[in-house]
């Protein structure tokens, strides 16, 4: 039993030192007004607002699988303007291009923060068959429970991915929208990349500009 609980105890130290990095603007980027974290730029009259370190949802380690990266947009080009994943783009230094995922698809699973604590369940072989060494059942120890949530696999995308997500669409001129845009991870792989949005307009689909923003990989 002690092993077990070493073993679980050296994980949870591993997993608080796992590399936390976010994207953030890169040396020269603009940014807005008061803000080191908030890159701000506009083309063709749409301003746009990119953060890559604003995620706080669930789940907490999602920049394990994916690059969530929040945006703001106001459209103020006398155009509606189209909104959707397949006009947002990261360009990597590596030459890699990473087109940003529709939210319902961006797929995967993340050892995270259990659903149910550990200490409410109910410790016994049943609840543990793998653990032979323990046919008739363990008892529960709260030195070595409390306080610790159980691991669980969680599948992507959660609904706060989902409700978090920018809205796809048309935004009217004069018009402002908010949301994460989900890239595959790269803050791992890339240590700087070109953030990029066509403007398109949605009544005609016609390209009439593109907002270009650089970001660097930094350990938070």
């Amino acid at each position: 039993m002690k092993r077990l609980v070493a073993a679980a105890i050296a994980a949870f130290a591993l997993e608080a030192c796992v590399d936390q990095r976010v994207l953030e603007p890169a040396a020269g980027a603009p940014l807005a007004q008061g803000r080191q974290n908030v890159a701000e730029t506009a083309a063709a009259g749409v301003i746009v607002r990119v953060t890559g370190d604003s995620w706080k949802g669930d789940p907490p380690g999602l920049g394990i699988l994916f690059t969530p990266v929040r945006v703001t947009i106001e459209n103020h080009s006398g155009k509606t303007l189209r909104i959707g994943h397949r006009d947002f783009s990261l360009s990597g230094s590596s030459g890699f291009h990473y087109v940003a995922k529709a939210p319902i698809k961006a797929h995967g699973t993340l050892s995270g923060p259990g659903l149910t604590s550990a200490a409410s369940q109910p410790h016994s072989a049943l609840v543990y068959p793998p653990v032979d060494a323990w046919p008739a059942g363990v008892a529960y120890a709260p030195m070595y429970y409390d306080g610790f949530d159980a691991k669980w696999p969680e599948k992507l995308p959660t609904q706060e991915m989902l409700s978090q997500a920018l809205p796809e669409g048309a935004l009217a001129d004069g018009g402002a929208i908010a949301g994460f845009v989900y890239f595959q991870s790269v803050t791992g792989r890339e240590s700087a990349v070109e953030f990029e949005m066509t403007l398109v307009n949605e009544i005609d689909g016609q390209t009439f500009g593109r907002v270009t923003i650089p970001f660097q990989s930094t350990q938070r």
